[in-house]
C-alpha cells in the first residue's frame, strides 16, 4: 500500500514523458498543487501550477539544443499548464510517467476531461 504523501495545498513536482513521431522524447517537469486526495482510489486531483523545466532528447538520449526542439509539441506542453489531472499517489516518486502522444496532442483527455466537464475538486 502507498501512502498519503501531500496534503491539499502542497506542491510536488511531477515529470511527463512523450515520444514524438520521430523518436525524440520530450520530457516537461511541472509543479502540481494538491487540490483533494481521492483516498478510496488512491489518487490525488492536482493542478499544473508552472512548466519548472522541460529538454529534448534524440531517440539515442542525446540532448537536444533548445534551437532544435519541435516547437509545435511544446507549444502543446506549455499549454497544460493550468490543467487538473488526477494521479496516482506514488507518481510522487520523482520518477517519470510515460504517456501516450495522444494526451498531448489532445485526442485523449487526460489534461481536459476536468476542464471540460466542469468537474471541480
Amino acid at each position: 500500500m502507498v501512502n498519503l504523501n501531500y496534503q491539499v495545498g502542497d506542491t510536488f513536482l511531477l515529470q511527463f514523458v512523450w515520444r514524438l513521431p520521430d523518436g525524440d522524447f520530450v520530457r516537461a517537469l511541472f509543479q502540481a498543487e494538491v487540490l483533494t486526495s481521492i483516498d478510496v482510489a488512491e489518487k490525488y486531483m492536482v493542478r499544473l501550477n508552472e512548466l519548472v523545466a522541460g529538454s529534448q532528447e534524440s531517440p539515442t538520449g542525446e540532448g537536444r539544443e533548445k534551437a532544435q526542439f519541435t516547437k509545435e509539441y511544446w507549444a502543446l506542453v506549455v499549454r497544460l499548464v493550468g490543467s487538473r489531472i488526477t494521479v496516482a499517489w506514488e507518481a510522487t516518486d520523482g520518477r517519470a510517467l510515460q504517456m501516450r502522444l495522444a494526451t498531448l496532442t489532445g485526442e485523449h483527455d487526460f489534461f481536459t476531461r476536468y476542464a471540460a466537464s466542469g468537474v471541480e475538486p
